[in-house]
């Protein structure tokens, strides 16, 4: 990525107001003056009854149905055009899923002052999202750049943390109903299992959430050296503010080690997320094999966390199964 891209420039000339954390230190952002605190989203009352449900069975036969191939050429690419393809592009193309995971990855090199950061800061860049919002650019037929705002809440979190504070029944009673499991492990470490119920247009802030989890680990800093990490992830669910416009929302797991692990579509519409465009005459990429693949990383990715369970399927996992 170009770090020396003027980002101000682009935006004047293409009325897009970017943000993206590829260009930023965690907890600083691009001036971003579209707030938008509105939700919305998905609305559907799905049970959240552990199933049997087998993962291959829901996810992998969404893919069998074969879509014709579908892709566009800019003709006429001005500076702005360009500058997309230099930055984003993937073989001289670009599709509107890219564009988002690019613009929601958190990409730092961990350095000796990286691995000082605390829980918070590690947060403090979806926190000023969720106030701010994110306008991600949005290829339309012919060319047309539009923008889209997303909303950004917890969906979900497995956390193991250092800690000498004991977990008593009320304690566990009490975050329970704030959809909190909590209990103590050996050797001095408290497992935080999260999983949102609420709706999108009806949960609490980013901000409210570590709060919560800073009480009940029972320290006011969390440093990132205390979290287990290799066993500890957290899932964000992207919202578009217009819902007229794009049907879907996002849902993106992270780890604590600063890695995006992949985004998956719920209620996907192939032609509007995967399409692809290029800046050179009949170039293509077929991005939805991509996403297939990224399913897939996904999919062993969160398997690895809950190996004892029955069923790994939390809410907002759910929506992605029943809607894509």
């Amino acid at each position: 990525m170009n770090s020396k891209l003027n980002f101000n420039q682009i935006k004047e000339k293409s009325n897009l107001n970017l943000f993206n954390f590829q260009n930023i230190q965690l907890g600083k952002l691009c001036d971003n003056k579209a707030i938008n605190l509105n939700l919305s989203g998905m609305v559907n009352d799905i049970s959240t009854t552990d199933t049997d449900l087998s993962l291959k069975n829901n996810i992998f036969n969404l893919f069998e149905k074969k879509e014709n191939e579908s892709n566009y050429f800019f003709k006429n690419s001005d500076k702005f055009v360009n500058e997309l393809f230099k930055i984003y592009g993937e073989e001289n193309c670009l599709c509107n899923y890219l564009l988002f995971e690019k613009n929601v990855n958190i990409k730092n090199v961990i350095d000796k002052e990286m691995k000082k950061i605390s829980l918070s800061d590690y947060f403090a860049c979806f926190n000023k999202a969720g106030i701010l919002s994110i306008n991600i650019p949005f290829l339309e037929k012919k060319g047309k750049i539009v923008h889209n705002i997303f909303n950004p809440t917890l969906s979900s979190m497995i956390l193991i943390v250092k800690s000498n504070k004991i977990i008593d029944e009320n304690m566990y009673k009490k975050y329970l109903k704030k959809n909190y499991i909590v209990y103590s492990l050996p050797n001095n470490l408290i497992k935080i299992e999260f999983d949102e119920a609420n709706p999108p247009y009806y949960r609490d802030t980013l901000d409210s959430k570590i709060k919560i989890i800073h009480k009940i680990i029972g320290k006011k800093r969390i440093a990132l050296n205390d979290i287990i990490k290799e066993k500890s992830y957290f899932s964000i669910l992207w919202t578009p503010a217009d819902t007229y416009k794009i049907n879907s929302s996002l849902l993106s797991f992270y780890s604590f080690d600063f890695k995006l692990i992949g985004s998956l579509i719920i209620k996907k519409n192939d032609k509007l997320w995967f399409t692809s465009f290029s800046n050179i005459n009949n170039n293509y990429k077929n991005f939805k094999k991509d996403y297939i693949n990224k399913v897939n990383i996904i999919e062993n990715f969160i398997k690895n966390y809950y190996q004892d369970k029955k069923t790994i399927l939390s809410n907002d996992y759910k929506h992605y199964i029943y809607n894509s």
